[in-house]
């Protein structure tokens, strides 16, 4: 894998792509922990030289002791006491890098638990690194920041998880909202979160998280930054609207855009979770049976079966400002469900490599020394958000919006590539 080094974004995307350094191996959380304490630096010393690990890695897996299995949750962060930033120079930078879905775990407890939601507000009371309640059977409240359970629960784990006491960790015992807090006031400092897929839907959420709850007091606002790629969506609108206002878009040219989701509009996953077309017309599940021609009764069906699915959270999800750009179509239009996933694949892992000139050597994909540079498998596009098959429960009717106005002002923030 070669990741150029000639941007400050590119050099970003490059570090949550090594945080996938052992997605694709088996093991033992202990097995794989030790892993990613030796895949993770070297990858850093030979890929994105300047840059090295300050906090962890850490390794997390539902179960512990499974082989059969990879990491459920992999995050890092990397510093380079010289990264360049268009108008501002060389800034000391400390990004955190948070892996993708990896396992059958993170299906069905991060990207799936969308029939619940967490209120934020109520959940940071308690503190970010305490187990988040779902809202009751009474519904929503007009003008409340929800999320989804799922996102909720993978921001608790990466608030809560120290880095490990055993083996080349970095800064072991410390869990990251105490590592923020160690910093002497940093006016100068840049931070940044970053993942892709599941990283991509974590970043931003922890991110405004931890904002919210002063986990960043050490550092100025506008140097916290937020660049997640093909995330799907975390939240409904009021969620959206804050994060914007907490992180306003930093526009550059193409995908040199910070505090936006980069979204590939052929990408599926990041038309998850939104049911309302009328909310958000980029961004939803009724355009995923169309997007690449004809649509297939199965995709259909799946399509459904999630839109009941997120429907039972009694609230719109609402994408957060993006920034677009259109992956190459596929030549021909799939005609059944194997030959939809196998686009589907393209867009969301393989469009990205091309979009920041990403090279995947033969070797990376046969060793596995790049980890999820390589294509998606046939077991790994299980746990990706809406790569799975979903069940059709029912067909849901068109929720009605809570004011459509206010969904309207909202996405004039979003907009293709300049």
């Amino acid at each position: 894998m070669s990741i150029p080094d000639d941007n400050a974004h590119r050099q970003v995307f490059g570090i949550s792509l090594i945080a996938n350094a052992i997605r694709k191996i088996e093991g033992s959380e202990e097995k794989l922990q030790g892993l990613a304490e030796k895949r993770i630096p070297e990858l850093l010393h030979e890929r994105l030289p300047g840059w090295e690990v300050v906090w962890g890695p850490r390794v997390w897996k539902y179960r512990r002791e499974e082989i059969t299995t990879g990491p459920d949750h992999v995050f890092y962060v990397a510093r380079n006491p010289n990264l360049e930033f268009p108008n501002e120079g060389k800034k000391d930078t400390y990004v955190l890098g948070i892996a993708a879905t990896a396992t059958p775990y993170n299906w069905l407890g991060n990207n799936a638990r969308v029939d619940k939601v967490v209120d934020l507000y109520k959940w940071l009371e308690n503190g970010i690194s305490t187990d988040p309640t779902p809202l009751g059977g009474l519904g929503s409240t007009p003008g409340s920041s929800y999320i989804a359970l799922g996102t909720a629960l993978g921001v608790y784990r990466l608030a809560s998880l120290a880095s490990p006491t055993s083996g080349t960790a970095k800064s072991p015992g410390v869990a990251l909202p105490a590592y923020w807090a160690s910093f002497p006031e940093s006016p100068d400092t840049k931070v940044i979160l970053t993942g892709h897929s599941l990283g991509g839907a974590l970043s931003p959420t922890l991110a405004l998280g931890l904002l919210e709850s002063n986990g960043f007091a050490k550092f100025k606002p506008k140097n916290v930054l937020v660049y997640p790629t093909a995330g799907p969506t975390a939240g409904n609108l009021v969620f959206a609207k804050l994060y914007s206002s907490r992180f306003p878009k930093v526009p550059g040219p193409g995908y040199q855009v910070w505090n936006c989701n980069i979204v590939n509009r052929l990408d599926v996953v990041s038309q998850a979770w939104c049911t309302s077309e009328h909310a958000s017309p980029e961004q939803n599940m009724q355009r995923i049976p169309p997007i690449y021609g004809k649509p297939i009764d199965e995709v259909k069906a799946g399509v459904n079966g999630g839109i009941f699915w997120a429907s039972l959270c009694r609230t719109t999800y609402m994408p957060i400002q993006a920034a677009w750009f259109r992956g190459t179509p596929p030549q021909t239009a799939p005609i059944n469900l194997d030959e939809f996933k196998a686009v589907a694949k393209e867009q969301h892992v393989n469009e990205f490599y091309k979009l920041f000139n990403v090279k995947i050597t033969e070797k990376d994909v046969l060793t596995g020394a790049g980890g999820d540079f390589g294509p998606i498998t046939d077991s790994e596009e299980r746990t990706e958000p809406v790569l799975s098959e979903i069940v059709a429960l029912m067909e849901v009717g068109q929720r009605q919006d809570e004011n459509p106005q206010d969904y309207v002002a909202y996405l004039e923030l979003s907009g293709d590539f300049e």
